[in-house]
């Protein structure tokens, strides 16, 4: 019955029935592409056998107040923590590296883990060949991915194979691993740690817990052992191993702790320096999610706007349906039933729409996506559930408006449907609002991202260009910074243990000297690193105290009667307790234990990292080394000093495998990828909330301007121009949208005001971006209106009086 119905009313009116159609498909499409994304980042590292009692013991220091959060621990925690800790059922260890991995001369950079040999037994991942409980226990086993077996021996069966680590060991291939589901962890291969013979673990020597390198220890807990009781017995465990650290130069006690990050929480939650590949974005994800339900929500308050407005149309129907015996609950059965009907055809028109997006939205999202998952795990359900929901969301209450008119007044001519044109108003409202609110938030992400890039840096990033993870070679280092500073085009060059965009971090405590001008007399919370004199140069810092190095003086690696000096900027300034920056300027530290270091001067703060993090308090000692590289270019065509920077720098380095070039702007604007997503995001999805929004506006339109045709010819014979029947008209939906301004702008700002305050530097709200948006859904608002109004207001009016 609802089959027959519905095409019935396809037939009468069919574009208002198309644009519903449209309209849920379109937002459904939308639903579900991000339901698809979501689904993919939630169930990162969830397929893990034991998924729900897998942890990594995580470590973190704390220096003078100030933390470190680390993802590894100490290398021996694995041969204690079974003894001591009973709770733990099993542990292992694994130890990220980058290699070039290949066979006679082709060699390929990979992401390699060291590993324990029950490592597959605890982090199962899935095996196409071999077996998880001997695929490590060779000493020199590897196990590799199926991709880079077909790179490394093409369709040849890798099992037994040897694979070459350059200036490495040759590993003997044990295992294929299967197309290995998003982790948090990224490799190509896993390689027994035994093969690094010497450097291996059990042959390594013995180390302090404090001195914590790359080593990440991962735990399997008993069955019914909760998290909270293990952490409990952490500080004890710890306690017992270590003994109090005092940092070098007389500062603070560094003490390490150790927790529990549960493996499943990792991807998306856990933040720790040295993660072994990028984690899921939370806040992008809950943005998606959101904006999601928002353009689903415009498509069904579409559905019941058009219903409710066609509803009028049915009133005949509806009265024959209750004199031969139909009760409103029959009816509303039918009406919603006509609904959900409409919905799973719109269903399956989105999945087509789908496949169609999907490019353009994994460029959006920035994840490979496959439309199989909608058929798997909680997907499916959802898919099959989306038709009812929204079937009987948008179509129930136009299901009550239509089941409740009353017979003798719909043979009588008077049918009305109390209510609804107030309820349309409000979903009109609410679908303007929508859109307004995604607009301006577009436009304010946009304007921040582009602020925080350029704005409160400290350095002029433009014309920088950067080599990064130089091998560590003084002599070296000077022969390529003076053959670099003879190239045509380079304006300047330094080196430096810090760069715009690098993760690391080096904490520093010391004493200040007994006659401090500083209100202190120990500094603590200091982040330290190396830059040598041409540093400030070559980025453009601006000194705000001091006069800066002496004049022609150069740093000497090794003599430790050489002078030293440091540069600190404002904010280490200020945390070193000097009310002024040039109270700073003189004072003499004693820093790492070394010979005392003068401070030269003081610059404006440097940002190095994100815009979300306060300044850093940074203090450079000047040095003539670093694994950094940075050249200042002259303005305009770059393309030969870049192309003969590269060859400098490979003739001089031929054993650096790992190198990194890159304009700074470049890795200025990679802090920023979440946001400049979440930017996109917000365009793609505004747009199509207009596109939603005036769909239905252009059906509202429509009808009305049908059901007052013959009205519209009267005014047209009394003199009524085409301008005034568009003005009146258009007055109609223009009220709607201005309200949609006034409820739109307040909850927009609060929600913008509450992400831009995770930014140390942001922008204003400015009042025209709000304006603007409004401007222009008011504009596109007023075209979609006057498309109907006047081709029935220019048709000759006759017509318009025989209309009914």
């Amino acid at each position: 019955m609802p089959m027959f119905a519905l095409f019935h009313v396809l037939r009468r009116q069919a574009l208002t029935t198309l644009l519903n159609g449209v309209g849920l498909a379109l937002g459904i499409a939308a639903f579900l592409l991000v339901s698809l994304y979501v689904a993919e980042e939630v169930g990162v590292d969830r397929g893990f056998t034991h998924a729900d009692r897998l942890y990594r013991l995580g470590g973190a220091f704390d220096i003078g107040g100030q933390s470190i959060v680390m993802d590894s621990g100490p290398t021996d925690l694995a041969l204690t923590v079974r003894q001591e800790l009973p709770e733990v059922e099993a542990v292992t260890r694994e130890e990220p590296d980058r290699v070039m991995l290949g066979e006679g001369s082709r060699f390929f950079e990979q992401h390699l883990l060291w590993a324990d040999p029950n490592f597959l037994q605890v982090l199962d991942y899935p095996l196409e060949r071999g077996d998880a409980a001997t695929a490590l226990a060779r000493p020199d086993a590897v196990v590799v991915t199926r991709s880079l077996a077909r790179t490394l021996f093409g369709d040849a069966d890798p099992i037994g194979r040897t694979i070459q680590v350059r200036h490495g060991p040759v590993l003997t291939v044990t295992g294929v691993l299967a197309p290995i589901p998003r982790s948090h962890l990224v490799f190509a291969a896993i390689a027994a740690d035994a093969a690094r013979g010497d450097q291996s673990w059990s042959k390594a020597k013995a180390r302090p817990w404090n001195d914590v390198e790359g080593v990440l220890t991962y735990v399997r807990l008993a069955p019914g052992v909760s998290a909270a009781t293990v952490a409990a017995g952490l500080p004890a465990y710890v306690k017992r191993h270590t003994a109090p650290k005092t940092n070098e130069g007389g500062g603070n006690e560094i003490v390490l702790s150790l927790r529990l990050d549960a493996v499943r929480d990792i991807y998306m939650g856990t933040k720790a320096i040295g993660s072994n590949g990028p984690g899921g974005d939370v806040d992008t994800l809950r943005i998606l999610a959101g904006v999601a339900l928002l353009i689903l929500g415009v498509a069904i308050a579409n559905y019941t706007n058009m219903a409710t407005a066609q509803a009028i149309s049915r009133a005949r129907e509806v009265g024959i349906r209750k004199l031969v015996g139909a009760r409103r609950r029959q009816l509303v059965l039918l009406f919603t039933g006509e609904a959900v009907l409409l919905a799973t055809l719109a269903t399956l028109a989105a999945v087509a729409l789908m496949e169609l997006a999907l490019p353009a939205f994994q460029n959006l999202v920035g994840r490979e996506l496959s439309l199989a998952l909608l058929t798997h795990g909680n997907l499916l359900p959802l898919l099959l559930a989306t038709p009812l929901v929204v079937g009987v969301l948008g179509g129930f209450y136009p299901a009550l408006v239509l089941s409740g008119y009353r017979p003798g007044e719909i043979l009588k001519g008077r049918a009305q449907a109390p209510g609804a044109g107030r309820v349309r108003a409000v979903l009109v409202v609410a679908q303007f609002a929508v859109s307004i609110a995604l607009m301006v938030a577009t436009l304010t992400v946009q304007r921040q991202v582009a602020h925080v890039q350029a704005v409160g840096l400290g350095y002029q990033p433009a014309n920088l260009y950067l080599f990064s993870n130089l091998p560590t070679d003084t002599a070296r280092a000077a022969t390529l910074k003076a053959e670099v500073a003879h190239l045509r085009g380079v304006v300047a060059a330094s080196l430096s243990t810090l760069v715009p965009a690098d993760p690391s971090g080096s904490i520093s405590v010391f004493d200040l000297p007994a006659d401090t001008r500083s209100t202190l007399r120990r500094a603590e919370g200091i982040h330290s690193f190396a830059a040598d004199e041409d540093f400030f140069a070559t980025y453009g810092a601006q000194l705000v105290a001091g006069k800066g190095l002496p004049q022609g003086w150069k740093p000497a690696e090794g003599d430790q009667k050489a002078p030293r000096y440091a540069i600190l900027t404002e904010t280490a300034a200020r945390r070193m307790g000097y009310k002024k920056p040039e109270d700073a300027v003189g004072e003499r530290l004693l820093v790492n234990g070394e010979t005392p270091t003068e401070v030269a001067g003081v610059v404006a703060d440097m940002r190095f990292s994100s815009a979300r993090e306060s300044d850093r308090p940074l203090m450079f000692l000047i040095k003539p080394s670093g694994r950094h590289l940075t050249v200042r270019l002259a303005a305009g065509d770059q393309r030969a000093t870049v192309k003969a920077l590269n060859a400098v720098v490979d003739r001089l380095y031929p054993d650096a495998e790992y190198l990194r070039r890159a304009f700074v702007d470049e890795r200025i604007e990679s802090l920023y990828q979440s946001e400049e997503r979440q930017a996109w995001v917000f365009a793609a999805f505004g747009g199509l909330a207009i596109v939603l929004a005036n769909l239905g506006l252009f059906g509202l339109t429509a009808l009305t301007a049908a059901r007052r045709t013959k009205e519209i010819g009267m005014r047209r014979v009394v003199g009524a121009r085409v301008g005034d029947i568009l003005r009146l008209l258009a007055w109609q939906f223009t009220r709607p949208v201005l309200l949609a301004n006034l409820v739109a702008w307040p909850v927009t700002w609060w929600g913008l005001h509450q992400w831009l305050m995770q930014f140390t530097v942001r922008v204003d709200q400015a009042p025209l971006t709000f304006m603007a948006a409004g401007a222009l859904a008011l504009a596109v608002a007023l075209a979609t209106v006057a498309v109907h109004v006047i081709r029935v207001a220019s048709a000759p009016p006759v017509g318009a009086l025989r209309y009914e």
